[in-house]
């Protein structure tokens, strides 16, 4: 995924993508605060406005990767459904609410269905937004980590050390990936306009979709984040009584 990254941002770097323009930014904000327009033009935002083959593909391999993994999800349900003796006697949707997990099925099922409806875009030539959600699709870069952590926990739990340094590689990595990331796209979003604050980018410049969508997504990662450290914590605490 790091390597579809960065070979994408080399593309876009040498197909002249449409360039930024803070001064034509900056006019759209005396427009909105005349009346004009409410939100700054995005016609030469690159942000918005850059088209990327190897950008399609990537998303395009992203959501075929959610839609396979949410398949084994549900294999997975009647697999553990078969096994406590219930297979014949619930329907599928029964068996998907007791057996699945349903994080982690509503996190596929919901990004699937948004990357499905952006391949119909993309396929009648009306995709926007590339270069931001090829971005976004970098928070899986904390992914490996997870499961490296899980791996430890589960087989090797006796290596105190190394499950201590997995859950903090995997805390700063989920950091990294899911906060942060969401920064820095927000504050790319803004460059364009002439700011160099997320914050400021987020309040003022953002529809109110894209405000909800974003605060969501942020606020969701910062509590798993925070839920996370706690129980690396908790963890610790635990171990070092026992030690």
């Amino acid at each position: 995924m790091l390597a579809a990254y960065f070979l994408y941002r080399y593309k876009i770097r040498h197909q002249g993508a449409p360039p930024a323009s803070p001064k034509e930014g900056l006019i759209a904000r005396q427009g909105a605060a005349a009346g004009v327009s409410r939100y700054p033009d995005d016609s030469h935002n690159p942000a918005i406005q850059t088209r990327s083959t190897l950008g399609n593909i990537i998303t395009a391999f992203e959501c075929g990767y959610l839609l396979q993994d949410t398949f084994a999800l549900v294999w997975e349900a009647r697999l553990r459904s078969r096994l406590a003796g219930s297979l014949k006697d619930q329907s599928l949707l029964r068996i998907i609410l007791t057996h699945a997990d349903k994080t982690l099925l509503t996190h596929h099922v919901g990004i699937g269905i948004a990357l499905l409806i952006l391949q119909h875009y993309i396929h009648g030539g009306r995709e926007r937004g590339i270069h931001i959600i090829v971005q976004l699709v970098l928070m899986n870069s904390s992914t490996p980590l997870l499961n490296l952590r899980w791996w430890l926990r589960t087989y090797h739990p006796s290596l105190k050390l190394l499950c201590l340094a997995s859950d903090l590689a995997f805390a700063t990595a989920f950091y990294l990936a899911r906060i942060r990331l969401v920064e820095w796209v927000v504050r790319g979003y803004g460059m364009a306009h002439g700011r160099n604050s997320a914050w400021k980018t987020y309040w003022e410049d953002l529809r109110l979709p894209c405000q909800l969508g974003t605060g969501a997504l942020y606020v969701a990662n910062a509590g798993w984040w925070t839920i996370l450290i706690s129980s690396i914590m908790q963890r610790l605490i635990r171990d070092l009584r026992w030690s």
